[in-house]
């Protein structure tokens, strides 16, 4: 049985995972579309699917951490339901099938981020929530990372339906885990708020409203940016490089932002991490818009995946450590109620942004994102001095 080391590996491992899964279904978009015969839209069919059952699990999930279940058990009911969906998704060749296995992997991923997210305050430092955030999230953006690169290997040497068994088995990983760790040891979280003083705070709703907007703007750079260097000229597999430079720097960040929490000179000026980066970020969006440049726009993508990567898990850390301060300690609870408020931003979003490009160009159409991070960077500094 492990102790104290299995809770931070349960944890890493259901944040790996977690990223992973949000990663999915982009890559196997040509084998599903290849294995089922389906279109464009029903591949972003089976994408609001998953967006959409995070959304409603994310709240349910979070009650239910904060509860008599706790993070140990959803954890490892979400590690077996994601690798049953992943492992029905390879099964049969069938669209219904696909959507329900999407929407499984979606319900099972929810307990993954939830209780991984409420166990990190303590599984990595516990004497820093920022820092304990931030690097949580780095095996976040780990797994979306590197599950692009995993499924071409994969896909190289085995078909669809192996490469489906042997992501299924990964995500078993943390299951594993919870079972040979100490339950005990688990019990790292307080409950003491009831839901409706923690739905009545203040604190709570504005920590969404910065999320609100920062997530169309982190997904709509993510999926045009490509597209916005094609444009400029670059070649698609220059394009393709570039990205992974965004994610790399956005990963990076994440890194030192978890180091440099520790400085005790951070210490009641962790909202100028969120205020700041966001402001930088408008400026850069403001300058893509309007250059003829490879070589700047490729350092500009950069440069914004760099400022955007800390924001989500400081914002996150400091939100928990406020409701630690007025003994609101449903951390499950709050992060569901940001993560799906904010998750409305980009269903109601993210398809302006789309027919923008589509009618003039997405260079043009860097001009909402850069609006976005502009409205972000007042929900931020309200937010900060609320606090």
């Amino acid at each position: 049985m492990f102790g104290l080391l299995g809770v931070t590996v349960v944890t890493a491992g259901s944040a790996f995972v977690f990223g992973m899964v949000l990663a999915l279904l982009g890559s196997l978009k040509l084998a599903l579309a290849k294995r089922m015969s389906l279109g464009e839209g029903r591949i972003g069919v089976l994408l609001s699917v998953l967006n959409l059952a995070l959304m409603t699990m994310m709240i349910l999930t979070g009650l239910l951490v904060d509860g008599t279940l706790g993070a140990r058990w959803i954890i490892l009911g979400g590690s077996l339901l994601t690798a049953a969906a992943i492992f029905v998704l390879g099964l049969r060749p069938h669209y219904a099938t696909a959507v329900v296995a999407t929407l499984l992997a979606g319900l099972g991923s929810a307990g993954l981020s939830t209780g991984s997210i409420v166990l990190m305050r303590t599984a990595f430092f516990p004497e820093s929530t920022t820092a304990s955030l931030n690097l949580g999230f780095v095996f976040v953006a780990l797994g979306a990372l590197i599950t692009p690169v995993l499924v071409d290997v994969l896909s190289s040497v085995w078909s669809f339906r192996w490469v489906a068994t042997a992501l299924a088995l990964l995500c078993l990983f943390p299951a594993v885990f919870a079972l040979m760790t100490d339950g005990g040891q688990f019990q790292i979280e307080q409950h003491s708020a009831p839901t409706a003083a923690l739905t009545a705070s203040h604190t709570v709703w504005l920590a969404a409203l910065v999320f609100v907007f920062y997530a169309p703007l982190e997904a709509s750079i993510s999926i045009w940016a490509t597209t916005f260097l094609t444009e400029l000229g670059q070649s698609e597999r220059g394009a393709t490089w570039t990205l992974s430079g965004f994610w790399c720097a956005f990963l990076g960040s994440r890194l030192l932002t978890a180091a440099a929490a520790h400085l005790p000179a951070l210490a009641g000026w962790e909202g100028w991490l969120l205020v700041i980066p966001a402001a930088l970020v408008a400026v850069l969006l403001g300058n893509l818009s309007g250059t003829a440049s490879r070589a700047g726009a490729r350092r500009g993508l950069w440069l914004v995946g760099f400022l955007l990567g800390p924001i989500f898990p400081t914002l996150i850390g400091i939100l928990f450590q406020h409701l630690k301060d007025d003994h609101l300690e449903d951390y499950g609870t709050a992060y569901g109620l940001v993560f799906a408020t904010g998750s409305l931003g980009s269903l109601v979003l993210a398809p302006i942004f789309g027919s923008l490009a589509r009618r003039r160009n997405v260079q043009f159409a860097l001009r909402l994102p850069m609006l976005l991070a502009i409205v972000m960077t007042l929900a931020a500094l309200v937010f900060s001095l609320a606090g």
